[in-house]
């Protein structure tokens, strides 16, 4: 009779984290963020269409938004062993504000050329590349974990929830008033969340020793022990391979749309929020179910090759209905993939090193535009089907590699 009564306990209480008072604060924080950043990126993603007719200069928002990156996430992740990342996190907040502030006057004084929108958007996406590891590093230490991979997946969830619900009504918000004025709103948004996470506890500090060291010898230990460690150095190869090879069914989704669908504006949108469904089904099955993953790895590789098995399914597709499925489905995929290698990370690294070891998993997400571009590139050469096979195929060949030479990486986590 205990089983059942434990499970109603559950059902009752929800997901473990939540019975924490500080992760729905930190929580509340995320979800506000991911909204307005999604009503941020549909609206400068207007602005610059309502500029120029040229595709590559969208093109170079996505380009924009993430090439921080691959730039500075290891800086970054030296900066999170060295001071307290609730107070980075926090201050990441207070940066979004100032800048969704600035740029909303200079909408409103129609100086938003293309110029300023790119140095806005690479403003953004530095303080972005710098929120990510500094929270998820801070839940973890919430939590504990037992509960990390649930307290992951729920950020996964507010995170696709938002793409799709902040992506419509950026789209309502730039048609009924002045974008610079929503500008000033998500700069409001921003700064109340710099609020929230006032008085939140450190949860790591530096010891006397460590902070002795200065930060280029802080960066070469992080390097060192992330090479030394064969689980997480496997696991980071299999990020950087999966973020260059493994994304043509987000990143080629629209040219597919456009070019070998034929699809109309509401298809389009339709198989734009396909990803999203899926990531959001696989991340509300982790955070309802709570289980921990004793071997984080074995799951990360595993769902890579599956992406690039998927990729080849997908290459194949010819009509809306069977491109949203194979989006769909490597959109439940994609979100073992990015569950797992925070949780790999998380679990494996000493707290110590947690930061600078996320550094140079932000770094491996950054190959991501880089796949894109060298992928629309030989998409131009041999047509974008066989395009999305050749990469499809070389990234399973590198991932069986690491399989094979990186035993650790499906061991289980002591």
């Amino acid at each position: 009779m205990e089983i059942p009564v434990r499970r109603n306990r559950r059902i009752r209480r929800g997901p473990r984290p939540f019975q924490h008072p500080l992760f729905r604060r930190v929580f509340a924080v995320a979800v506000a963020g991911h909204l307005v950043r999604f009503i941020d990126f549909t609206i400068v993603a207007w602005l610059v269409v309502q500029l120029t007719d040229s595709s590559s200069a969208v093109g170079l928002l996505i380009f924009f938004r993430v090439i921080p990156f691959l730039i500075f996430g290891p800086v970054v992740g030296t900066l999170l062993d060295r001071f307290p990342r609730i107070a980075i996190f926090r201050l990441t907040q207070l940066g979004m504000a100032v800048t969704a502030a600035l740029f909303g006057a200079a909408v409103v004084l129609d100086l938003a050329s293309l110029p300023v929108i790119y140095a806005y958007t690479l403003v953004m996406g530095l303080l972005f590349m710098a929120e990510i590891p500094s929270k998820r590093a801070y839940m973890s230490g919430i939590v504990g974990p037992a509960a990390l991979g649930s307290a992951l997946a729920l950020d996964m969830v507010s995170l696709n929830l938002s793409w799709f619900a902040g992506s419509n009504l950026g789209g309502l918000v730039a048609k009924l008033i002045n974008p610079g004025w929503a500008y000033m709103a998500i700069g409001a948004v921003f700064f109340a969340n710099f609020i929230v996470l006032r008085k939140l506890p450190v949860m790591f500090r530096r010891s006397a020793e460590e902070n002795a060291i200065g930060p280029m010898r802080s960066f070469v230990e992080g390097f060192r022990y992330a090479r030394g460690n064969q689980a997480i150095f496997a696991g980071l190869l299999v990020v950087g391979i999966n973020n260059f090879f493994g994304y043509p069914f987000e990143s080629m989704a629209a040219a597919f749309a456009s070019d070998i669908y034929d699809a109309g504006p509401t298809q389009f949108g339709l198989l734009m929020s396909a990803q999203g469904l899926g990531a959001t089904i696989t991340a509300g099955y982790v955070a309802v179910m709570g289980r921990r993953l004793r071997n984080p790895g074995k799951y990360l590789i595993v769902a890579a090759m599956i992406q690039a098995v998927g990729n080849i399914g997908f290459s194949y597709t010819t009509t809306v209905t069977t491109g949203f499925l194979a989006i769909m489905t490597l959109g439940l995929i994609q979100m073992v993939f990015g569950i797992t290698h925070t949780m790999l990370i998380l679990l494996a690294a000493p707290s110590n090193m947690r930061g600078r070891v996320m550094g140079f998993q932000v770094l491996m997400m950054g190959l991501f535009p880089v796949g894109s571009l060298a992928l629309g590139i030989a998409g131009d050469a041999i047509g974008l089907p066989s395009a999305v096979r050749v990469f499809s195929i070389t990234g399973f060949i590198l991932l069986s590699l690491v399989w094979i030479f990186y035993p650790k990486l499906r061991r289980p986590i002591v």
